[in-house]
């Protein structure tokens, strides 16, 4: 299974602007406090992970996702509300 990068300024980012902690979020996707250090700290997760975490925090995948080896996309993607 690939992993799939998460910038870690954009988490932190739609993290805050829900009210979510690591703690919170962890607990909002039933998973230990650790295990959103580390998706911080490696900034690498599951297709699977990466969908439980949208959910939690009310988002789009692009909003958290980095695309490393592709040209720039034509159009710039719009944010999720």
């Amino acid at each position: 299974m690939t992993d799939i990068r998460i910038d870690k300024k954009r988490l932190e980012t739609v993290m805050e602007m829900r009210g979510f902690t690591n703690e919170s979020l962890a607990a909002k996707m039933g998973k230990h406090y650790n295990s959103i250090l580390r998706l911080k700290q490696e900034q690498s997760t599951t297709l699977a992970n990466l969908e439980v975490l949208c959910q939690s925090l009310r988002c789009h995948p692009f909003d958290l996702i980095v695309a490393e080896g592709f040209p720039e996309p034509f159009w710039e993607a719009q944010g999720s509300r």
